[in-house]
């Protein structure tokens, strides 16, 4: 049965908004540990499934194209999320969205509700085909190779075909979206929980650490805003890096003719500050051609940043949780416990890497941008001065035959410039918003919470 068909949607064990869970693989996707939440919906006793492969809960509607891609990007060192359809081992369907990213030396996977549903939708949908083009070439006789290289093929094709260049380009845009929705609906913890010993100390500073990074939580929507706004607006730079460009070669040539044409000191005096004002034009291109590269790192890193910050809020809820479940059952679980505050730390350094760099950009950007303004104001302010003494160069008769492509370079240089090169006015009001941006996290803060879990950690063992 699809897995987008009503009847088989319909057939599926709810999985809630609470119902945040995780397991770990080795390096060969062998689980090594599963919390309850997992064991629940897999219907599966921990003998079940710890030292199991993984895809023992796999779905049988479940292309292969879709484990072959995230398997690509894992092994490519970076994290993935993808919307999987389980099957339990009482042979009942769950669906969640899987975020997996490399962990010491294996995997954590985090799942949870699928909160967007025209995303998950369409996925489903494009796993149908997937699975259907995957049975042709297994009924034709391809090897696996070939099924899972045609599949994945397809597979990736339906990803661009609704705006995401790479399975990479996927994660940074949905993980996001599932995680704000996630924080929308996720209830809070059972305040009934006990907030003392070691396990104690650990919940209650896991929730601080929730509540400081909850303002980043609330802006991820506004970093993919910045990031598509950066993306429509950085096409604006070319046409004001071509006309500046064109200023300077028209001033650099038309102060080459004021120097052949004549040997009056007032001319050559006009030579040199036609000069200068091509010196200023140069300046400003010097400073506004990188612009468009670093804005494409900044769209980048936005999305980067707004990815480390769903995957440590996801690590943040998902430590909160376990530990809560673990004070509540009595059950000793120190091992998970650790290595999910080895998550913690690790993503709170990769949240920390990411909102430096972002920051710098948001810097860089408005003073390169400001910095060519300003030298596009040295040459706009000379104008008036230098364009009244080139017509009376050329009234002169001092310039001979000179003066026709004297006055069509003046010409020139006085229509790029007029209104003070206007197109500029759109980077700067981006560069404006850019230097508004607020990235700040309060780390000494997260770090003192971060020392407790530790050292709540360590008194387990």
């Amino acid at each position: 049965m699809p897995l987008s068909s009503p009847e088989s949607l319909t057939a599926r064990r709810p999985v809630e908004a609470e119902d945040v869970f995780f397991s770990t693989t080795d390096p060969k996707g062998v689980i090594t540990h599963a919390n309850d939440t997992f064991l629940r919906l897999a219907a599966m006793s921990e003998e079940d499934a710890l030292g199991q492969p993984h895809n023992v809960i796999r779905h049988p509607e479940m292309p292969g194209a879709a484990f072959r891609l995230v398997w690509d990007e894992l092994e490519a060192g970076r994290p993935v999320c993808a919307y999987i359809a389980n099957e339990a081992k009482d042979g009942v369907r769950y669906d969640v969205l899987a975020t997996i990213a490399p962990i010491n030396d294996g995997y954590l996977s985090i799942r949870l509700r699928p909160g967007v549903e025209e995303l998950r939708g369409w996925v489903l949908e494009a796993y149908d085909d997937v699975a259907a083009l995957e049975a042709q070439y297994r009924d034709a006789g391809g090897s696996r190779h070939t099924v899972a290289t045609r599949g994945a093929a397809q597979l990736a094709a339906a990803f661009r075909e609704h705006g995401y260049p790479s399975v990479a380009d996927f994660t940074r845009a949905v993980l996001p979206r599932e995680v704000e929705a996630l924080v929308r609906d996720l209830p809070p913890i059972n305040p009934a929980t006990a907030r003392s010993g070691a396990l104690g100390v650990v919940l209650m500073a896991v929730e601080e650490i929730g509540r400081i990074i909850e303002p980043f939580a609330e802006r991820l929507c506004d970093f993919e805003q910045l990031a598509e706004q950066i993306s429509a607006e950085r096409s604006a730079v070319t046409p004001v890096l071509t006309q500046i460009a064109g200023v300077k070669r028209d001033l650099h040539a038309l102060a080459g003719l004021l120097r052949d044409a004549s040997l009056d000191p007032e001319i050559d005096e006009l030579a040199e500050l036609t000069d200068k004002l091509a010196g200023f034009a140069g300046e400003a291109v010097d400073r506004l051609e990188t612009v468009p590269v670093k804005l494409t790192e900044l769209q980048r890193h936005l999305r980067d940043l707004a990815l480390r910050i769903s995957m440590l809020i996801l690590v943040v809820a998902m430590v909160s949780r376990f530990t809560a479940e673990v004070i509540s059952s009595g059950q000793a679980r120190g091992a998970e416990v650790q290595l999910l505050t080895d998550a913690l730390e690790h993503g709170l350094a990769q949240v920390e890497a990411e909102t430096a760099i972002v920051m710098h950009l948001l810097r860089q950007i408005p003073d390169l941008v400001e910095s060519g303004v300003r030298s596009t104001d040295k040459v706009t302010l000379r104008l008036d001065g230098w364009g009244a003494k080139l017509a009376a160069a050329v009234a002169s008769g001092e310039l001979g035959n000179r003066r026709s492509d004297v006055t069509a370079l003046r010409d020139s240089v006085l229509t790029a410039t007029r209104d003070k090169f206007i197109a500029l006015t759109q980077i700067v009001g981006l560069s404006a918003r850019l230097r508004a941006t607020p990235v700040r996290l309060d780390l000494e803060r997260v770090r003192e919470q971060l020392d407790l879990v530790r050292s709540g950690v360590a008194d387990l063992a």
